[in-house]
């Protein structure tokens, strides 16, 4: 499914984003046909081997999907001067609800037409792009959970996340940061570029996507019975550093080593064996502004 009318903005579609969402973009796009490109890939190689083709061909590449499919995005765009978009049909939509991306194509249209950008930084986990949140413990938990599920959608992430809350235990991190090394027994450890994890649970309420500076947000053990009013201070923009957890953050490269080994780099689960590096390119990518973007 594909235009290629020589436009300079091409849709990125993810094929695993829904029948139903597909079918509905399709009728919506043909309207566009003469702004707007489109396809989708079956595999990262072949994404990969159109991206390395086609990047020149194009000013304005567009992600169709959720926050992994922004995520391979970013990595072909970081450090060039090509301009990033979204198109949210995923689960949790972090980033874009960050940069004010809607779901409907009229709204992106309009955006695009304007060609109006940002600069934003970009965080390097150990040489992997992340544009959101990447972390170990509970959120990791849940995005490798979630990714088995053959049914997505916010209740299934609610459910799997519940799930996930109920049987956690705490596991030792050490944090390499400033000279110095923290080791704390924790829930969960979040390295955050933006505020949220998706679904606009903010787990740091005071990250900017554009400042120069990374924040770690660790969650020590807590009661299981203080597990909803943590949840709710998520998702009310809420949460404060308290005796259960504490926020650092750093413009420095940092190291997290641990002997829990499930990872995820915006949503995407991922099994490191090695200690991991993490650090931040300044202002390498270009974002584009919506009329709902707060960070200028």
């Amino acid at each position: 499914m594909q235009f290629f009318n020589n436009n300079r903005t091409i849709l990125i579609i993810n094929p695993n984003a829904g029948m139903s969402r597909l079918a509905f973009l399709r009728r919506n796009l043909c309207k566009y046909k003469n702004e707007l490109d489109y396809t989708t890939f079956e595999d990262i190689n072949e994404f990969r081997a159109f991206m390395k083709k086609n990047i020149e061909n194009y000013d304005i590449f567009i992600a169709v999907g959720g926050d992994g499919t922004v995520n391979s995005l970013v990595s072909e765009l970081r450090g060039t001067v090509k301009i990033l978009g979204v198109l949210p049909i995923g689960s949790g939509n972090g980033f874009a609800r960050e940069m004010g991306f809607r779901k409907d194509i009229e709204s992106l249209v309009e955006t695009i037409r304007k060609k109006d950008f940002i600069y934003i930084d970009v965080l390097n986990v150990n040489n992997l792009a992340c544009i959101n949140v990447a972390g170990i413990g509970l959120d990791s938990f849940v995005a490798h959970d979630f990714h088995g599920l053959e049914r997505r959608g916010f209740w299934n992430y609610a459910r799997t996340s519940i799930k996930v809350a109920a049987c956690l235990k705490p596991f030792r991190v050490k944090i390499k940061i400033s000279g110095k090394e923290i080791e704390e027994s924790v829930f969960m450890l979040s390295i955050a570029n933006t505020r949220q994890f998706g679904n606009n649970a903010l787990i740091v309420p005071q990250a900017k996507p554009n400042d120069g500076i990374f924040n770690i947000a660790l969650a020590k053990p807590f009661p299981g019975i203080l597990f909803p009013f943590f949840a709710l201070r998520m998702m009310t923009g809420t949460l404060r550093e308290s005796k259960y957890l504490k926020y650092l953050s750093s413009e420095e490269p940092i190291m997290v080593s641990s002997d829990e080994k499930r990872y995820h780099v915006d949503g995407e689960p991922l099994i490191i064996n090695d200690p991991v590096t993490v650090s931040i390119s300044r202002g390498s990518l270009r974002v584009l502004k919506t009329r709902r973007t707060r960070w200028s």
